[in-house]
């Protein structure tokens, strides 16, 4: 799989300066969102013995600890609602160390459960955003075969919001659009949709991963690929907010986006000093997933590497938040996050430990309220299957202070 690799890069020329009078979170319902990610977890685990089997129990778990936000893929590619008792199979991963998703085969009606999902949501009065990973029977969490044939994969994002677009329709139609809160229609731009990153680089010289500034040419396809997309979704939904997340990358400064919202995700991978330190890129390029040898050195590092270099690290991805932050009040799209922070993949195991990790995604809230963020997460790995989702008190503290603010 083309991981999402985060770059070291610098923002655009431009002021980035800003004092608004007008602080638009507070003219919005609800003023604070504590975002968890639950990505296709909620519907794939939602087998016996899994971390999703209980709805009910998940949900009410949810908001004891203080959230008020699922981030959810719906497959919008692969489920129909008007079929919800088509059964789909996804065969075992044989994939022991991942965290998220499926980590076994799972077999049923999911467009059922994700009915019964949604509804139980809005009986609870919790508020969701939808977004697609764009997986599909090449690329299911980066394995081809073991996943259902989708629909329709998309090649841009134009073509995704046609997907979008009759899917929203059977949404409203079955659920409303009550406490939706936004529809992120490609999750980090440009990785996760099949081919994308490829058709840049052929067709306008774009190696994402070297970081270099984005030329003209490159700015004006992004610009209208992403608007055009965003262009049609607006006109259709004027009810509905629309975004697609990206990365912390400072290049997206340049490119003139019309979202109604912003979806950064802030990992630490994207400063050279903690992946040199850490060897984060070296490790996951042998086996992650698979192998659990690297781990109690990465974790080593990783504890060094706070040890020796943390305020730095953070001093630097507080400045990339804060070109984000404004950025986002100039052309009025308040900041969200719903994954971010520290490492972009750990694992429950006993040679990795978590006190760094944790630290970190304690340290982010100050900043979330000081650059006026209107969502934040503490870090991406807030699901019931993660020994840190029983430290209840641990999650209402950050939320409360989040909430709060």
């Amino acid at each position: 799989m083309d991981f999402p690799s985060q770059v070291s890069s610098s923002p655009a020329a431009s002021e980035l300066r800003s004092s608004p009078q007008f602080d638009c979170r507070e003219h919005l319902d609800p003023r604070r969102m504590t975002v968890i990610m639950w990505d296709q977890a909620f519907l794939v685990r939602h087998i016996p013995g899994e971390s999703f089997a209980d709805y009910d129990r998940v949900l009410n778990e949810a908001k004891e600890r203080g959230y008020n936000t699922l981030r959810l893929d719906p497959l919008p590619n692969l489920i129909e609602l008007d079929k919800p008792d088509k059964v789909f199979s996804w065969l075992d991963p044989q994939r022991p160390f991942f965290p998220w998703g499926n980590r076994q085969a799972c077999q049923g009606p999911a467009g059922a459960w994700l009915i019964e999902f949604i509804n139980l949501v809005l009986k609870k009065n919790l508020y969701y955003t939808l977004s697609s990973w764009w997986f599909d029977e090449t690329n299911w969490c980066g394995k081809a075969g073991i996943s259902p044939v989708c629909n329709r994969i998309p090649k841009d994002h134009r073509q995704a919001a046609e997907i979008w677009i009759p899917f929203l329709h059977q949404w409203k139609e079955r659920f409303g659009f009550n406490n939706l809160l936004l529809v992120d229609i490609h999750n980090e731009v440009p990785f996760f949709m099949s081919g994308y990153k490829h058709m840049l680089k052929k067709a306008f010289d774009l190696d994402w991963d070297l970081g270099r500034p984005f030329n003209a040419e490159q700015i004006d396809f992004l610009a209208q690929d992403l608007n055009g997309a965003m262009s049609m979704l607006q006109r259709e939904f004027p009810e509905l907010r629309f975004t697609a997340s990206i990365h912390g990358d400072e290049r997206w400064l340049s490119v003139p986006l019309q979202f109604d919202c912003l979806d950064v995700h802030f990992y630490l991978d994207a400063d050279p000093r903690w992946f040199n330190r850490t060897r984060f890129n070296e490790f996951i390029a042998d086996g992650i997933y698979v192998k659990d040898q690297w781990f109690q050195e990465f974790s080593r590092r990783c504890a060094q590497t706070r040890d020796s270099v943390m305020p730095m690290l953070f001093q630097r991805q507080q400045q990339r938040l804060a070109h984000f932050a404004v950025w986002s009040e100039r052309f009025g799209m308040p900041l969200t996050t719903s994954e971010s922070w520290s490492t972009w993949y750990y694992y429950d195991h006993p040679h990795l430990d978590w006190q760094w990790l944790l630290q970190w995604a304690e340290m982010t809230v100050e900043g979330a309220i000081r650059h006026r963020m209107w969502g934040w997460t503490p870090h991406n790995y807030a699901q019931p299957q993660f020994k840190n989702w029983q430290d209840v008190r641990w999650h209402q503290k950050l939320t409360s202070r989040f909430l709060n603010s």
